[in-house]
Parts: C-alpha cells; sequence; structure tokens
C-alpha cells in the first residue's frame, strides 16, 4: 500500500510559504490551544479545515484521500490555526524545519512520520496520534488514493509504531495536550462503568449498530450531548457504551466521552412522556414498569410519576397503560 503523494505544490508559492513560516511558527507554538479532542471519524465535508482552501493540499488539487492534507487539516483543527508544516511529499515532514519539536516518544496530537523505499522509489506516510492509552497508541490518517480516513494501532514500546518494514522517523509535536485534558499516559488503565456521558468530538459522534467501528452508523450525535449509558463493553481496542438517543438504541466509543455521574438528573425535563424508566426510549419496557406501578408492585420517584401520567389526566392508572401502548404501536408503525 502506498501512501506517498506523488507530486509537489507549486514552487512559486512555497517560497513565500516558507517565508511566512519562518517568521510566525515560534509564534503559533507559543499560541497553540491548550485543549485537544480525539478524533474518531472522518471530518464531515463541510469541515474547512479539511475541505476548503486552508489546507494547501485541499487548495493546489492534493486533497483527501491523502495522508498530508489529512495530517496537515487535523493539524489545522487542532491548534485552530494554519499549522506551518511541511508541503512536500510525506517522507519530507519529518526534517522539515517548521519550529515544533520532535521525539520518539507518542504524545496525544502529535504528527507521526514514516519513510520507505519500495522499487526504488522514496515514498513516506503522515498520521496524528489521537489517543496513548491502556498501553495503545490510535493514529487517525488518510492514503493517497485509497480511504478518506482510518484509525490504526500500535504498542507504545513498538519502534516501528505499527508499520514493519517502514523506517518510522519520529513524531513532530504540535503542542503538550496532556496536562488540560482527560487524555491518560502510556501505563494508565481507564475504568468505564455505566452511567451519564457527555460526547466530546469535533464535529459529531457516530452512534453504531454494534460495537466496532465497521459496523453501520444509526445515529451520528452532536458534541455536548448527554447519554445514559447502560452495558459497557472492550471491543477493537476501543470501550463501547450500549445507549438510546432519540429512540435509536446503538453503541458509541466511550473513548470519546467524558463520565458525568451514575444516573441522569432526577428532574424529567429531558424525557418523553412515557419514558418511566428514564432510559431515554419509550418502549415496552416503559409499559411494564408502568403495569407494575399500576398494580402496587413498583414505585416511583416523583420524576416517574410525571413521565407516567401519559394521557395528562393527573393520575396514574390503567388509562395511561392503554395509551401508552397506543403511542408505542404508533411509532413502530
Amino acid at each position: 500500500m502506498f501512501f506517498k503523494k506523488l507530486k509537489r505544490i507549486p514552487a512559486m508559492f512555497l517560497v513565500c510559504a516558507l517565508l511566512f513560516t519562518t517568521v510566525f511558527s515560534y509564534s503559533m507554538i507559543a499560541n497553540a490551544s491548550s485543549s485537544f479532542t480525539p478524533r474518531l471519524d472522518a471530518p464531515s465535508y463541510s469541515n474547512d479545515y479539511y475541505y476548503s482552501n486552508k489546507n494547501i493540499y485541499y487548495q493546489y488539487g492534493y486533497g483527501m484521500p491523502n495522508c498530508t492534507a489529512y495530517a496537515y487539516g487535523r493539524a489545522y483543527e487542532i491548534l485552530g490555526r494554519d499549522p506551518g508544516l511541511c508541503h512536500y511529499d510525506a517522507y519530507e515532514w519529518y526534517d522539515y524545519n517548521d519550529g515544533y519539536s520532535r521525539g520518539q516518544t507518542p504524545k496525544v496530537g502529535a504528527v507521526a512520520c514514516w519513510e520507505y523505499y519500495r522499487n526504488g522509489e522514496t515514498g513516506g506516510h503522515v498520521a496524528v496520534v489521537e489517543k496513548v492509552e491502556n498501553g495503545t497508541v490510535t493514529f487517525s490518517n488518510s492514503a493517497w488514493g485509497w480511504e478518506n480516513f482510518y484509525l490504526t494501532y500500535a504498542d507504545v514500546n513498538d519502534p516501528a509504531m505499527g508499520e514493519s518494514g517502514w523506517n518510522f522517523q519520529g513524531f513532530i509535536y504540535l503542542g503538550d495536550f496532556d496536562k488540560n485534558n482527560n487524555n491518560k499516559g502510556d501505563n494508565d488503565t481507564i475504568t468505564y462503568k455505566t452511567g451519564v456521558y457527555e460526547v466530546e468530538v469535533n464535529d459529531y459522534l457516530n452512534m453504531r449498530e454494534s460495537a466496532t467501528t465497521s459496523s453501520k452508523t444509526v445515529y451520528q450525535i452532536k458534541n455536548g450531548t448527554e447519554l445514559y449509558v447502560t452495558d459497557v463493553k472492550q471491543s477493537g481496542g476501543y470501550t463501547w457504551g450500549y445507549t438510546t438517543y432519540k429512540n435509536v438504541k446503538g453503541w458509541v466509543a466511550l473513548d470519546y466521552c467524558k463520565y458525568l455521574r451514575d444516573k441522569p438528573l432526577d428532574n424529567g425535563n429531558n424525557y418523553e412522556h412515557g419514558d418511566v424508566n428514564m432510559n431515554g426510549a419509550v418502549d415496552i419496557l416503559d409499559i411494564t414498569e408502568l403495569q407494575m406501578y399500576v398494580s402496587k408492585n413498583a414505585d416511583f420517584t416523583d420524576t416517574q410519576l410525571k413521565l407516567a401520567d401519559v394521557d395528562g389526566n393527573g393520575k396514574i392508572d390503567i388509562s395511561d397503560v392503554t395509551e401508552l401502548q397506543r403511542i408505542i404501536s404508533l411509532n413502530k408503525a
């Protein structure tokens, strides 16, 4: 699989770009954003860090799928300004004089650089470190003539950083994003549990049919949304949480969410009438729970009583069960 960007951007433009980079690169580093949000899914086509003339590779016809176009856009997204990185082929990025520090230790937000020699030709690849957690490095990538976006993984102690047969050059550090974020170090272990999480992504988080990144996307959840997770499992290097959002059920990667509390806030304002078990969906489980209450085999909180008054007459009785059955049958139709 070749990852080389085969052509260069016109030389005349680069003379100006190099002068700009020399003057402002250190200023950019000093003012780099202190926040970092990992990217798990492909950027939308409306994201101008990747799909506009902000991105030098896109501007000159070498946009994604292309590792250099992606890494440039991702760096722009992380910093919130033009990163001033190399405008050439991937294998030239590491030795380029951009003012950033280099090293061999994986850190979130860093650009990883490789080079290789194949059939008498020099090639290369660049990717971005999205997380360093539980002994595993996660990279986001794009590939020239191949995939727009994909994830790869490597052991933190792997000298090739997951690409055996290639020469791993090192990391370009865009900033120190570990101090003010929830990202963990090489040997830290994060324990996830059921409860309420807040989505923390750049655009949206995909809810998937099953707990794997190759599974069908059933909903796209915006940054900042709160989700109540009722089950947790490990799969494919990620921790997945089972949740319901707007009556759609599925799995989300908890690696891109922040844990808030063990239960939803007990005010009922964020739930639909009929969602008496407060799991984010109105379904047969709510009918069962409502029947249990009406038959005096269960107790409800004040919030559940508010949600259980489906017909709005101020009483909780068999008529609410009937109305809830009718609503659910209509939703299925």
